[in-house]
C-alpha cells in the first residue's frame, strides 16, 4: 500500500484497555480513519455504540468482511490473538496485533504462513522494543560506546492493584493468559535479543517461592524468581522478577501506580556499560578506564518530563509508526519472523519454569 490517503482502520476487541486506547489513537490521528469496531462483551459493546458513530459488531468476522478496511488492530485476549490475526491476513488486511503473537509454535507458524500468502504485513506490538529509551540504548550499543555486549541484567518489580485476580477476568485463567513469559516476560526477553543482536541457545527459569498458594497468584500464573538466557560465546542475559513490590516504588508523577511495574536494566559490554531506569527516566553510560578497569561515568542522559509510556510502553507511537510505513510501503520496524524468534525464547522459558531444568530454544517452527 502506497498512498497519501488515510489508512482505514478496524479495531477488534475495542472495549478493552488496549483496544479503547487504540480507538482513541485512530480517532485523533490525521493519518487514519476509524471505519468499524468489534467487541464480543455486551456491556462494552453498548458503551461503544453510545460513544462512536461507526458500526459496532459483535462478531469480528463481520468487520473483516468489509472491503473498506486496510488495517486491523487486534486487541483481543491472548488466547484468540492468532485466530483473529490469521483471519484478518486472509481477508487481505494489514494487522497490528497485541502481544503475545500466539500461544504455541503451531499458532505462530500459521500466522507466518498467512502473512506470506496474503502479501500483507503483521506487526506484533512489542512496544517496549520500540519505545524511546529502549531504542536509545540500542543506539548507544550500535555506536560502539560500550564495546561488545556481554551481559544484561533486567530487574522487573511487579505486583500491585492492577495484577490481582478479578472475577470474570480472562487473565486469571492460565489456559487463557498463557503464563508469565507469554503475558509479561516476553517484553524483557525481546529486549535481550534486541541488545545482544543474537538469539539465545538455551534458557533456565527458576520459579519464585509460592507466596500466595496455587490459586492466589495475580493473573493466574506462577512467576519466576530468576531467568537465565545463554547466548553464543558465553554471553548471558538475566531477568530477575520481584513479586508484589512494585506498587509505589517512587513518588513520580504519572508513574501508573495502579499497574505496579518498576523496570531497571544494566547492559555490560567489553569496554563499558549502560545503566537505565525506565521509571526514573535516565540512562547512564560508563566506561572501563585504565589497566585496573575502573568504572567511570561518561555521561547521564535524563528523559524526565516526557510521558512515561513513551519511554517504555509506547504502543501509540508504535502503531503510528506502522501506519506511516504502510502508507509509504516501507518494511515494518519489527518483522513477524523476528517476533516469532522472541516467542521461541518465551516458550522455552515457560517449559523451563515447569520442569526446573535448562531448556534449549527451538527455532525450527520459524521458516528461514
Amino acid at each position: 500500500m502506497k498512498t497519501t490517503a488515510k489508512v482505514r482502520v478496524g479495531v477488534v476487541g475495542a472495549g478493552g484497555g488496549a483496544g479503547s486506547g487504540m480507538v482513541r489513537t485512530v480517532l485523533s490521528s490525521e493519518e487514519t480513519t476509524l471505519v468499524a469496531v468489534a467487541e464480543v462483551a455486551e456491556e462494552k459493546r453498548k458503551r461503544l455504540l453510545a460513544e462512536l458513530t461507526v458500526p459496532v459488531y459483535q462478531d469480528y468476522r463481520e468487520l473483516l468482511a468489509r472491503e473498506d478496511i486496510d488495517l486491523v488492530v487486534n486487541s483481543t485476549p491472548n488466547f484468540v490473538h492468532a485466530e483473529v490475526a490469521i483471519a484478518a491476513l486472509n481477508s487481505g488486511k494489514y494487522v497490528f496485533s497485541e502481544k503475545p503473537m500466539g500461544m504455541n509454535p503451531a499458532e505462530i507458524s500459521a500466522i507466518l504462513q498467512a502473512e506470506r500468502e496474503s502479501g500483507r504485513v503483521c506487526q506484533i506490538n512489542f512496544e517496549m522494543r520500540y519505545s524511546l529509551m529502549s531504542r536509545r540504548i540500542r543506539e548507544i550499543i550500535e555506536a560502539g560506546e560500550i564495546g561488545e555486549v556481554m551481559n544484561i541484567h533486567f530487574v522487573h518489580n511487579c505486583g500491585g492493584v492492577g495484577f490481582v485476580k478479578k472475577p470474570g477476568d480472562w487473565r486469571g485463567d492460565p489456559a487463557m493468559v498463557g503464563g508469565y513469559f507469554i503475558e509479561e516476560g516476553c517484553h524483557r526477553l525481546d529486549l535481550f535479543r534486541y541488545y545482544m543482536g543474537l538469539d539465545p541457545e538455551s534458557v533456565l527459569a527458576v520459579p519464585a517461592p509460592n507466596l500466595r498458594g496455587p490459586d492466589g497468584w495475580h493473573r493466574g500464573y506462577r512467576e519466576p524468581a530468576c531467568t537465565l538466557c545463554f547466548f553464543p560465546g558465553g554471553k548471558l542475559a538475566q531477568l530477575t522478577t520481584i513479586q508484589h513490590l512494585g506498587v509505589h516504588p517512587v513518588e513520580t508523577p504519572g508513574m501508573e501506580p495502579e499497574l505496579g511495574h518498576e523496570y531497571g536494566i544494566k547492559v555490560v559490554g567489553s569496554e563499558g556499560g549502560i545503566r537505565a531506569d525506565f521509571w526514573r527516566s535516565f540512562i547512564q553510560i560508563v566506561y572501563f578506564a585504565g589497566r585496573e578497569g575502573n568504572t567511570r561515568l561518561k555521561r547521564t542522559e535524563s528523559y524526565q518530563g516526557l510521558a512515561l509510556n513513551s519511554l517504555h510502553h509506547d504502543s501509540r507511537g508504535f502503531f503510528m509508526d506502522f501506519v506511516k510505513r504502510i502508507r509509504k510501503a516501507h518494511p515494518p520496524f519489527m518483522t513477524a519472523a523476528d517476533s516469532a524468534r522472541t516467542m521461541a525464547v518465551v516458550f522455552a522459558c515457560e517449559s523451563s519454569l515447569l520442569s526446573g531444568q535448562p531448556v534449549p530454544v527451538d527455532y525450527t517452527f520459524i521458516p528461514g
